[in-house]
């Protein structure tokens, strides 16, 4: 798990091309209210998913985990807490091969993000993107799909 700022998206340029790209994609994202869509970046592959939500009590949202991608998430405005554990301290309970999402269940820790902020998850990292810090609040939310 890497957690990070878009204003310092050049000191992750290591990581590849596609994590680069999507990067560089979030940093021309602005405050307009976003439309729930998918865009596909330059490259074909790298899928971003543009979607707004509202943050939910922690109860309310479920661990996952991906096989064969790795993750960005982007909060372009608003807040969230993402519950973050290891995978192999959870336990799985179910598999969509279509979605490659493993369902987990377990305890975490909350990384907050704020606008601006983004958090990368690999294969590894159990995560439960959209709680609330609190009150429930409107997010400004994107997620990069990274095949690895």
């Amino acid at each position: 798990m890497i957690v990070g700022n878009i204003r310092d998206r050049e000191r992750y340029g290591g990581l590849g091309e596609k994590f680069r790209l999507a990067l560089e994609y979030f940093a021309t994202v602005g405050e307009e209210e976003l439309q729930k869509g998918d865009i596909v970046l330059s490259d074909g592959e790298t899928l971003v998913k543009v979607r707004p939500i509202v943050t939910r009590p922690a109860e309310e949202c479920p661990f996952e985990a991906h096989e064969r991608y790795a993750d960005i998430h982007f909060v372009a405005y608003g807040r969230e807490r993402i519950g973050y554990a290891r995978t192999e301290n959870m336990t799985k309970t179910g598999y969509s091969e279509e979605k490659d999402t493993l369902q987990l269940t377990g305890e975490g820790v909350f990384v907050p993000l704020e606008k601006g902020d983004f958090m990368i998850v690999f294969p590894e990292d159990a995560h439960q993107p959209c709680v609330c810090d609190g009150v429930p609040c409107r997010v400004g939310k994107m997620i990069a799909k990274i095949k690895l």
